[in-house]
């Protein structure tokens, strides 16, 4: 009789342990804090914040700075741009970028943009930057009354700027990069990104939680963004306990006829503080969204696609330390998942890649919104980036 009930023990403690992702603390590498170059510790140490990392032509592209108007280290720019050299295991600076945050970078037509997330010269235009052959940066500085480049799109040879004006959302269409402008205004708050879903494009700005009308969503319809009063937060958003702040969509993926993102709370001017991860489909013309359960506690940070598969990047603060997993999905089916691995480490990681075996984290840190700030939550730890050679089983 023992032995059958000693049995179904063992296989229920393998089981999870194949389940849980092995810890590999004791293997990962600091690789360098390239920011700390600019801002130094305390304070400062905020400004290094890694919002992006970015992989492009087998270098590691390294997003820092900030761009908000209260709380520590407040517009801080101009950005110094740091890249790291793998093979050379090194990082060096490419370029400045005369905006106060390097906030995302983004591919399209096989070339590496950066939006000007806040510019620190005049407010008569906004920025947007693109990496040349000769790895060079050219700054376009041509867009008209922008004081916030939050994202760019690029489709049917035309490049689209999601923007802020001074009073309020548009964005910006140009077929020669920013010679010619056409400004489509839409209303109140900001275009903060673009979702594309099959041939659809959406431009988002922010949700509110409210059974009323609101203005979140702009569809791209024969040269112009149409507003779909249709399309709410609860579209976007569903199964999801809101906080009272407004909440916007972040690090989308496009692919195929879906699109993969996360759901976070807009503070602190332009940050966001993420609370769910997210796929969505078109159905009946609408959104049809479903969030992807995930471990109690555990907050995703940032996605990446490869092939078929998608990785997520999760957290949990603990009491000592932060518990950091990698997760991942096969493109076809996120509703379960495999853990890779995970790590601890004093912070969270804001942002990774994967380039050549090799997973990149870059650590961050969270302040209370406004003047409301510790110093004590500005880790020192903020800004480094950590790597981990990862061998698929």
């Amino acid at each position: 009789m023992k032995n059958y009930i000693f049995k179904p023990i063992i296989l229920l403690f393998l089981l999870l342990n194949f389940l849980y992702a092995a810890d590999v603390t004791k293997d990962i590498r600091l690789i360098g804090n390239p920011s700390k170059s600019q801002f130094g510790d305390g304070e400062a140490a905020y400004s290094r914040n890694v919002w992006d990392l970015q992989v492009y032509n087998g270098l590691l592209f390294v997003g820092a700075g900030n761009s908000a108007n209260e709380g520590p280290s407040k517009n801080s720019g101009n950005v110094d741009l740091h890249v790291y050299n793998p093979k050379k295991d090194k990082f060096y600076k490419e370029t400045t970028i005369y905006d106060d945050q390097v906030d995302i970078f983004k591919l399209l037509d096989n070339k590496l943009f950066i939006p000007g997330h806040d510019a620190t010269g005049s407010w008569n235009w906004g920025n947007f930057y693109q990496r040349e052959q000769n790895a060079s940066w050219k700054m376009y500085r041509n867009i008209p009354k922008a004081l916030h480049v939050y994202d760019l799109e690029y489709r049917d040879k035309t490049l689209f700027a999601g923007v802020g004006l001074y009073e309020g959302a548009a964005v910006g269409m140009t077929k020669d990069l920013g010679k010619n402008w056409e400004i489509i205004k839409l209303g109140r708050s900001r275009v903060y990104a673009f979702m594309s879903i099959g041939d659809r494009l959406f431009a988002l700005k922010k949700f509110k939680r409210t059974s009323k009308p609101y203005f979140s969503v702009a569809e791209y319809r024969s040269g112009n963004f149409v507003p779909r009063y249709d399309i709410s937060i609860f579209d976007f958003f569903p199964s999801t306990k809101f906080d009272i702040k407004y909440s916007r969509a972040t690090r989308i993926i496009n692919f195929d006829d879906k699109a993969i993102y996360l759901g976070a709370y807009k503070y602190n001017s332009h940050q966001t503080k993420p609370f769910g991860f997210y796929e969505a489909v078109l159905k009946n013309n609408k959104i049809d969204a479903k969030k992807v359960r995930l471990k109690e506690g555990y907050i995703p940070r940032d996605i990446i696609k490869r092939g078929d598969i998608i990785y997520l990047l999760t957290s949990k603060t603990t009491l000592k330390n932060t518990h950091i997993e990698v997760l991942e999905f096969g493109k076809k089916n996120l509703t379960t998942y495999k853990e890779l691995f995970s790590f601890e480490y004093p912070t969270f990681a804001r942002s990774f890649e994967l380039l050549e075996g090799v997973f990149y984290f870059g650590m961050g840190c969270d302040v209370d919104e406004g003047d409301n700030w510790k110093i004590s939550d500005i880790k020192k730890e903020t800004g480094d980036i950590i790597a981990y050679r990862w061998t698929k089983e």
